[in-house]
């Protein structure tokens, strides 16, 4: 009994708490990581595993500059540039 104890442990993942902003986003932000879907509520804190808490910070970072990229994209009137 003590051995699944401690085996339940070793595989108990570290949180953190994110709050994730609705706009751009809608009700939920869903995704997958190595294969394991998520569905995480937005407008409210919620605990998640630190390596999607990771990949959230990443994609989070990415926005700005796709937006950038895209208003390039459009103020050259849909050419491409560079």
């Amino acid at each position: 009994m003590e051995n699944k104890k401690k085996s339940a442990e070793k595989t108990t993942e570290a949180t953190v708490a994110v709050y994730i902003p609705s706009e751009g986003t809608g009700e939920f932000l869903e995704g997958a990581l190595n294969g394991v879907n998520f569905r995480i509520p937005t407008d409210k804190v919620v605990e998640v595993p630190k390596r999607i808490a990771n990949v959230i910070v990443e994609s989070r970072k990415q926005i700005p500059e796709s937006v950038r990229a895209v208003e390039s994209y459009t103020g050259a009137g849909g050419r491409k540039i560079g």
